[in-house]
């Protein structure tokens, strides 16, 4: 399995990217209120080789925005990713993101805090 293939299986719902803001509303109305008021962390997925990027690019700002917001890692509070990649839009937990990128990445979740918190 790919990385591309891996990241985006862990999507629990998708869209078509032409209807992305209805989308997001309907997530966050759906989720059983576990999104009732939460934040959409909305980035475009590269072709090819994603890990670099995601770990080199994403990753940092995604867990210095987290914790900013109060959204503590590993459970990342209220925060669902909504990636692009081609004509579909993906949504995924924060948590289950940061989990695969912290496995990636070879860095524990404390690790994670301290060198990407600000």
């Amino acid at each position: 399995m790919s990385d591309t293939e891996t990241f985006l299986g862990l999507a629990f719902s998708k869209a078509p990217a032409a209807e992305a803001n209805s989308a997001m509303a309907r997530i966050r109305e759906e989720q059983d209120g576990e999104f009732a008021e939460a934040t959409s962390y909305e980035f475009m997925l590269p072709d090819g080789n994603i890990r670099p990027f995601l770990l080199e690019r994403l990753l940092p700002r995604l867990v210095d925005y987290l914790e900013t917001k109060g959204a503590k890692l590993p459970g990342c509070g209220r925060v669902f990713l909504s990636v692009f990649s081609g004509d579909t839009l993906y949504f995924i937990h924060a948590r289950d993101a940061v989990r695969q990128l912290s496995e990636w990445s070879g860095l524990s979740i404390e690790e994670l805090r301290r060198r990407y918190r600000s």
